[in-house]
């Protein structure tokens, strides 16, 4: 956990530990990664193909850069951006394996064809209690 841990009981650092990947605020620090000092944009450039960047302020996937479907001068691109942001702060993420599943859908009026989708199962939470769920597809950019 990284400065903010303190903020959190016991129960909810393990909670985060278990269901939050390794994230951090994309700025010129040094931090940990797993427990190993490292220079976090020499490590945001290094491990590009397990990276995600995002803005910390928006929603449905608007200013999200994959690493590993980005090259290497557009990823410098958008660390740049991440950096020189005025609104917000933008984080970097590990990549974490995505779930799939074949889903049916209607190509053309009256036939049902079928799609490999990526499956993204977040909790809907209103004042605190669980009220359903929201479970966006989409096709997968590139294997996985």
């Amino acid at each position: 956990m990284s400065k903010n841990g303190s903020l959190f009981s016991h129960t909810e650092r393990e909670l985060i530990r278990k269901h939050i990947p390794w994230t951090r605020v994309v700025a010129d620090v040094g931090t940990a990664h797993y427990g190993q000092s490292i220079d976090l944009l020499a490590f945001i450039r290094k491990e590009r193909e397990n990276l995600v960047l995002k803005p910390s302020d928006e929603y449905g996937g608007s200013g999200v850069t994959l690493g590993w479907e980005t090259g290497e001068a557009d990823w410098d691109i958008a660390i740049e951006r991440a950096l020189s942001a005025k609104n917000g702060v933008w984080i970097v993420q590990e990549r974490i394996p995505i779930r799939r599943e074949i889903f049916p859908y209607i190509a053309d009026v009256g036939k049902v064809d079928y799609r490999d989708m990526l499956v993204d199962f977040a909790a809907v939470l209103v004042r605190g209690k669980l009220c359903g769920f929201l479970t966006p597809l989409a096709p997968p950019a590139s294997p996985m």
